[in-house]
């Protein structure tokens, strides 16, 4: 029997809660291989001589650029040979790239494991977003995905602490070994409980064609082409958090140990606004509440550079906390409503669109968040300019979408 065939018991896959949870666990594979090695970030630094300050941040972005390379790969597969035998070949990837950055000695061959757990981590999570689009649509899926984000969200306030632990006790590279437990047993359980989703009949041959068929009617669609930049533009700027989130909370503010704290706190209002999401987006719609969202992101950054003139070139800390707390609450309002909104149209390519989509607005968003992050300097300004600006692009573009898939609905 092949290892890609669950054993032949009951085969009635999991129920909605218990597929909310696993399905939950594949996407946040990649939210833990960042938020854990967050604390560790300056230690790695100096272990692995890294000289230049901002260049830490490449033990984040580098994950995101396998990522982006990886799903591409993913979602073609996945509409081709099924979601499950791509999401197993994820995670052994994954297993491998995790296990290059245990053993690296240079930060060339760390970036490289690094870079490698995001293009095993894409396919949980493509095929994970592929496996929700099989079964849900429209709102009811913008509600599952804020679920699965809600329950997500659990692994940013718990991974730092837990880098945190790991770190003092077996060092950096004992964060790498609780990642590979955590990949290896989402991988087990997945095999064992989550049944194919895409029949055979419906499965479409890989080729070059199919390839440039798919990405034509994703570029083709105007809404969707709009939808996946500001998708872009709101993850550059979180990328941007991300990666200079070590730096603005140890050192421009001190916290040292304390980080953790300060980061889970403002993780849980971002599980808060999932969970929000969930029970508004029935009554109120996506494009609403993206446009809200976006309008509110760009108010408070303008206090925020406002706040910033005032004193002195400087925002104290619980101002900065206040700041991201409410930038927290409307990002949780953004991702699952403009996936959504950008895969809405693409149901009869679910898995090759997902893939596009995804891997579109995270180049676009590595580009941006490297750029905010090379401005990185003592204070805080760059990240707040950065969250500000590409709100206030997204709010633009968004509307631009929404007017245009009202046009063409109506046709």
């Amino acid at each position: 029997m092949s290892l890609l065939q669950r054993p032949s018991l009951s085969w009635q896959g999991p129920g909605r809660r218990e597929f909310i949870v696993l399905m939950a666990l594949m996407t946040a594979l990649d939210a833990f291989s960042i938020d854990g090695m967050l604390p560790a970030l300056a230690v790695m630094a100096v272990e692995l001589d890294v000289r230049v300050d901002n260049h830490r941040q490449f033990i984040i972005t580098s994950i995101f650029f396998g990522f982006a390379l990886g799903v591409v790969i993913y979602g073609f597969l996945a509409d081709s040979i099924g979601r499950r035998k791509p999401a197993l070949a994820g995670f052994v990837i994954y297993a491998i790239g995790t296990m290059v950055c245990m053993f690296s000695d240079t930060f060339s061959w760390l970036i490289g494991g690094r870079v490698l757990q995001g293009l095993g981590s894409a396919g949980p999570y493509v095929l994970a977003t592929t496996i929700i689009r099989d079964r849900f649509e429209g709102r009811e899926m913008a509600q599952v995905i804020s679920l699965i984000m809600m329950i997500f969200i659990g692994v940013p306030m718990i991974a730092p602490f837990v880098g945190q632990g790991l770190l003092l006790i077996t060092g950096w590279r004992g964060i790498f070994t609780a990642l590979l437990l955590f990949g290896v047993a989402t991988m087990l359980w997945f095999w064992w409980r989550q049944p194919e989703t895409l029949p055979v009949a419906r499965r479409k041959r890989v080729s070059a064609s199919v390839v440039l068929s798919s990405m034509r009617t994703v570029a083709s669609d105007a809404p969707t082409r709009l939808y996946v930049l500001a998708l872009g533009l709101v993850t550059g700027a979180f990328i941007a958090y991300l990666s200079t989130g070590q730096q603005v909370f140890q050192e421009i503010y001190g916290l040292g140990t304390r980080f953790p704290l300060a980061f889970a706190s403002l993780a849980s209002i971002f599980g808060l606004a999932c969970y929000c999401n969930s029970r508004w987006v029935e009554s109120l719609g996506m494009a609403t509440l993206v446009r809200r969202a976006l309008v509110a992101v760009v108010g408070v950054s303008a206090v925020a550079v406002l706040c910033f003139w005032v004193m002195s070139n400087h925002l104290p800390l619980w101002l900065w906390i206040a700041y991201m707390a409410a930038i927290k609450f409307c990002f949780g309002l953004l991702f699952g409503n403009l996936t959504t909104l950008a895969l809405e149209s693409m149901g009869h390519i679910a898995g090759s669109a997902s893939s596009l989509i995804n891997a579109t607005s995270k180049i676009l968003a590595i580009a941006l968040a490297s750029v905010i992050g090379a401005w990185l300097d003592m204070t805080v300004m760059p990240v707040v300019l950065g969250f500000g600006i590409l709100a206030a692009l997204a709010l633009w573009v968004t509307h631009r979408a929404a007017l245009l898939r009202a046009v063409t609905t109506h046709v």
